[in-house]
């Protein structure tokens, strides 16, 4: 019985290094973890550019522009300066009617809390390629 377990741990340590030799790599390619990082450009923003194609069924649509400065706190809301109903610039995707909705299916009047801070969901997109393509 000995001998088989011992057998049985010589071919799995076997088969571990030789799975993990040359089938694991790396999204930074061949360099070592110490080594500096190169200098990233600065991508565009996809500025006027109309809605970001999803890349899953119910994502969250993209936000083609900067965020950066946009301030969400719980007395302010800068997206909803846009992106409200009451607002009439051209252009602006309006909030769906699920975010007026609470955790119990009743309608409101007002944004539901739980979607009030858009940035959990919504994010910008710059224009880039994809590091990984997703495969269906």
């Amino acid at each position: 019985m000995r001998k088989i377990l011992i057998a049985a741990l010589v071919l799995i340590t076997a088969s571990v290094t030789w799975a993990a030799s040359d089938d694991v790599f790396s999204l930074r390619g061949n360099s070592p973890l110490n080594a500096d990082s190169m200098d990233v450009m600065d991508k565009k923003w996809r500025d006027g550019e109309g809605t970001v194609v999803r890349s899953y069924p119910q994502q969250p649509p993209l936000v083609p522009h900067t965020t950066e400065d946009y301030a969400i706190t719980k007395d302010n809301n800068d997206c909803l300066m846009c992106h409200n109903w009451k607002s009439e610039l051209p252009g602006a995707t309006k909030i769906g009617v699920s975010h007026f909705v609470n955790r119990n299916g009743q309608a409101l009047s007002s944004i539901s809390p739980r979607r009030y801070f858009c940035n959990q969901c919504h994010v910008p997109q710059r224009d880039v390629e994809p590091l990984v393509l997703n495969v269906d």
